[in-house]
């Protein structure tokens, strides 16, 4: 059970400093050099299962309650991303949000992460 938690508590700071790095790479893109966008978009890849990873974690960890469905509703955020770019990109209103659930995925992680 000890291992579960720890590994949990690992990449749960881990993932809050891949969501940090992710907005300062959208800022990047933003505000100075457009050819990060790219950069933003393979970075993602390298961290998106984190949160699926926490969530399985919770039942090797003995980890319940908030904590479990937060590690599931991250993973649940990062998926709504995905859909915002790839699949609703189109529809303004939509892909809108895009940005609305970066800030709730950092507030997330960060929550995750300090809980942990």
């Amino acid at each position: 059970m000890y291992i579960g938690r720890l590994a949990y508590r690992i990449l749960a700071w881990i993932f809050f400093g891949c969501i940090v790095v992710q907005v300062f790479l959208a800022g990047m893109a933003t505000f100075g050099d457009p050819s990060k966008w790219q950069a933003h978009a393979l970075f993602v890849q390298l961290f998106a299962m984190l949160p699926l990873a926490m969530f399985l974690l919770t039942f090797i960890g003995g980890i319940k309650g908030r904590d479990r469905l937060l590690s599931l509703g991250l993973f649940l955020l990062v998926v709504m991303q995905f859909l915002t770019v790839q699949v609703f990109s189109s529809v303004f209103i939509i892909a809108a949000l895009h940005p609305l659930i970066a800030m709730v995925l950092f507030w997330g992680s960060m929550a995750a992460a300090r809980k942990a």
